[in-house]
């Protein structure tokens, strides 16, 4: 596989983090290394320095066909500086997913040509779930090394600390994407020691992140990234629950979800724009006449003029909200059963 220039693979992280909802301002030259950027998500901002390599064949020994790896060329070591997250990683072309090893654990360089190794395995694996761990080999001792899918490279900048802080326990990390309470809590309680029961609990909150960071993509894909009520795409929608995540039956699978534009999400999340059962939209109209009466209602008449009727759906119908998580959801934001089934008639 020929290497990808640095600009490459630095664009790659920029697109994988904005992608994922963060505004990514670039604060250093992108054809050398280290990528220097500033990752703003909600109110919080990483700065974060980025090493990267394109991930190629080869290993430790012959006739390794699945193995693959990261040379660290003109990389002599790894300065870590207070504030900024240091990843170091690379990007592998046939499975696109990326692949990350703790820079804690290379802070100072081995040889000439230094090398962190995966396997094509964990690679696939993470194409197929969004990310997949392993246990490593390396001059420095055993280290863990994680494929991530670009959707979930914001989840990894987040948790990375976390995610190696977990010992050789994340590497069940992927077979608890989809477990139920039950099966965390079994996997929790098969710890033998006091320090692996504490592991495990950490990689279970990991995993709890990874499903967190795994609605927003899952939901946006089902509606073409495109807000489900007007269309409007470029980035600019947002992954909402139909039921709150205050609520204790949300969940953050993709049908308790729907793609809004922000201002529809504030919107809706405050109960003046209603999802109904079925799909059909309406307005709060008691909470609109409370804005009126405050003064405070300046531009509903755009946001009135903005809402179709009906919102569209996504095409597969496992993906679309089922009519009682509508429901659900509306009386989680205010409104009265009664309302319902009269904007519903």
């Amino acid at each position: 596989m020929p290497g990808i220039r640095f600009s490459g693979l630095a664009e790659r992280l920029i697109n994988a983090l904005e992608m994922a909802g963060a505004t990514v301002l670039i604060t250093s030259n992108t054809e050398f290394r280290p990528l220097i950027i500033s990752v703003v998500f909600g109110d919080t901002t990483y700065r974060l320095e980025a090493f990267l390599w394109t991930v190629t064949q080869g290993g430790k020994g012959r006739n390794r066909p699945r193995e693959f790896r990261i040379q660290r060329t003109a990389t002599p070591g790894f300065v870590l500086k207070g504030g900024v997250r240091t990843i170091m990683g690379g990007w592998h072309e046939d499975t696109g997913v990326f692949a990350f090893w703790d820079v804690r654990r290379h802070l100072q360089s081995a040889g000439k040509s230094p090398s962190s190794q995966i396997s094509l395995n964990t690679l696939e694996r993470a194409a197929a779930v969004g990310m997949a761990t392993e246990i490593r080999d390396a001059s420095e001792g055993e280290e863990i090394a994680i494929a991530v899918h670009p959707d979930y490279v914001l989840w990894y900048v987040r948790e990375y600390e976390n995610i190696y802080d977990c010992g050789p326990e994340v590497t069940q990390a992927a077979d608890l994407v989809d477990a139920s309470p039950e099966e965390e809590r079994g996997f929790i309680d098969d710890g033998l020691t006091e320090d692996s029961t504490a592991r495990r609990y950490r990689t279970t909150s990991v995993v709890r992140a990874f499903r967190e960071a795994r609605f927003r993509p899952l939901v946006l894909r089902a509606y073409g990234w495109r807000c489900c009520l007007t269309g409007v795409a470029l980035r600019l929608v947002d992954a909402a629950h139909v039921i709150p995540v205050s609520e204790p039956t949300s969940t953050d699978e993709p049908m308790n979800g729907v793609a809004l534009n922000p201002l529809l999400h504030r919107a809706y999340d405050t109960g003046l724009l209603g999802l109904l059962p079925g799909g059909r939209t309406a307005i709060n109209r008691r909470l609109l006449e409370s804005l009126q009466k405050q003064r405070m209602s300046d531009g509903l008449e755009f946001l009135v003029n903005m809402v179709p009727e009906f919102m569209r759906m996504p095409g597969s119908p496992d993906l679309r909200p089922p009519r009682e998580y509508f429901r659900l959801g509306l009386i989680a934001r205010g409104w009265h059963e009664q309302e319902i089934e009269r904007a519903s008639a």
